[in-house]
């Protein structure tokens, strides 16, 4: 800790969180420029917001599978 012991004091906290705000609004901003125009590209480059973009549509494809499972369960225990 920056303040010499193994305890954070309210300063370590507060310098932690804003750092944590300023990485988030930077992805952020990575994320948005992404998913307006897969064309646009910008510096630095954008290999973390390219990686979360297709976790979250591969997450989708997930979620939408499992719903389509679900949905033929039902159908399947109806029919039956």
């Amino acid at each position: 800790m920056p303040n010499g012991n193994d305890n954070p004091d309210l300063r370590d906290i507060w310098n932690s969180v804003n750092e944590s705000r300023r990485e988030l609004s930077e992805l952020k901003g990575m994320l948005n420029v992404h998913f307006s125009d897969q064309n646009i590209h910008h510096h630095p480059p954008c290999h973390p917001a390219e990686e979360i973009r297709k976790t979250m549509l591969s997450a989708a494809g997930a979620a939408l599978l499992a719903l389509l499972a679900a949905i033929g369960s039902i159908v399947a225990n109806i029919a039956r």
